[in-house]
């Protein structure tokens, strides 16, 4: 066969079968092999490349832990309500804490406004800080109202009714 300059492309369809597949093959393996050196950062810098800058990701890992603090935290709220209406006074501090503690972990979630890989989030997000923030308010004035801390635990049942 006569010697010619040929470009990648004219070289691999030279190949055949066989050595296509075995070119492949070690063309995925040191893709793979280079992946594993690098961690996790390999994940972040594909998901920089393929998704668009406006769409935020969130790991399942950061979103089952920013859902399991807001569970704790809606949970304590919860408790709170339910003894004020047993005619125990809840800690107005508390509430305000609380809620404050909320709104910081729903802000890890993304702007609302940004579609993320969790359309529920995507979709519910922004109903949800703008009812924690009216319950924030609500519950620093003087006297305090807490009706609409009621609401936010409620709001948790809205999107995992049946979860």
């Amino acid at each position: 066969m006569k010697r010619m300059n040929l470009g990648m492309a004219q070289a691999v369809a030279l190949l055949s079968t066989t050595r296509r597949l075995a070119f492949v093959l070690c063309l995925l393996a040191s893709v793979v092999g280079l992946s594993a050196c690098q961690g996790r950062r390999v994940g972040e810098r594909v998901r920089a490349r393929t998704y668009p800058p406006s769409f935020h990701y969130i790991s399942t890992q950061e979103l089952h832990s920013t859902m399991a603090r807001l569970a704790a935290h809606a949970s304590r709220l919860d408790q709170l309500m339910r003894e004020s209406e047993q005619g125990v006074a809840p800690s107005q501090a508390e509430v305000v804490g609380l809620l404050q503690a909320i709104e910081r972990e729903a802000a890890t979630l993304g702007p609302g406004d940004w579609p993320s890989n969790h359309p529920r989030v995507s979709r519910n997000i922004e109903r949800f800080r703008a009812e924690v923030a009216a319950a924030r308010q609500a519950a620093e004035q003087n006297p305090p109202s807490y009706y609409r801390a009621g609401v936010v635990t409620g709001a948790c049942s809205h999107c995992h009714r049946g979860a």
